[in-house]
């Protein structure tokens, strides 16, 4: 992530970086770490942050395959909400050892980027307990069409797009007839506005298009229940997270 040096959003005082990421430490904000442009992803926490090396060191994920690819790439994003800021940087990953359990170490980033955002953070929809969404639209080759959900915020989701069957239609088109499946929840009716398009990279594989869609003139009550659903996601992280300290 290169970051302008006009950014209005950017963040270079070393002072203003510590009490940042220090604020991540104290709150145990959940982060995601990613690879841009690749379908690599895991929730992780902020273990330690060492104001005399310059350096943050962060939960790595339970499948060795993921951290390798982690370990691997020249720089992972991190991104996370403080204060219903998201906090945003990029750089590489070390292994290192932590309390006895391999973690990730990385440096301090010489800047960042602290946005203003409306909406909740994204949580990663797990394969074992899928959330999937149903659209119906005359575009489509069967006038409708179900996608599994990568993530989710109360602001919009991902989806899944593997026969990329919305490869078509442009930014901006306006989905009315959805609904979506959440596990132990049930069916919401919902509409959606497409944001993007993106194919990331697999392994040994084609490219996975997925599809990124904002909520379009949600109900309240619909918009509450989504954000209840999230924090299910949220929580069950934890409690994983948490179970195995």
């Amino acid at each position: 992530m290169a970051i302008k040096e006009d950014d209005p959003y950017s963040v270079s005082q070393r002072l203003d970086i510590q009490n940042i990421l220090q604020g991540l430490l104290a709150k145990r904000t959940l982060v995601r770490l990613d690879i841009p442009g690749h379908a690599v992803s895991i929730i992780s926490t902020l273990l330690d942050v060492d104001t005399r090396k310059g350096t943050l060191v962060l939960d790595n994920a339970s499948e060795d395959s993921l951290n390798t690819q982690l370990l691997r790439a020249p720089a992972i994003r991190l991104q996370g909400m403080l204060d219903r800021v998201m906090i945003e940087f990029t750089g590489p990953v070390q292994p290192v050892m932590h309390d006895g359990r391999p973690a990730f170490s990385m440096a301090w980033p010489e800047q960042l980027r602290r946005m203003q955002r409306r909406e909740f953070f994204r949580m990663d929809v797990p394969a074992s307990n899928p959330a999937r969404c149903l659209i119906e639209a005359p575009t489509l080759p069967s006038g409708k069409a179900t996608f599994p959900l990568a993530n989710i915020s109360a602001g919009g989701l991902q989806l899944i797009d593997r026969s990329e069957l919305l490869a078509s239609h442009a930014v901006g088109t306006i989905f009315d007839e959805c609904t979506l499946d959440l596990p132990d929840v049930g069916e919401l009716d919902v509409s959606l506005r497409l944001l993007r398009q993106t194919r990331l990279a697999q392994d040994g594989d084609k490219p996975l298009l997925m599809v990124a869609c904002r909520f379009f003139n949600l109900p309240a009550n619909r918009e509450i229940t989504i954000q209840q659903y999230v924090g299910t996601l949220e929580r069950a992280v934890l409690a994983r997270r948490w179970g195995n300290e």
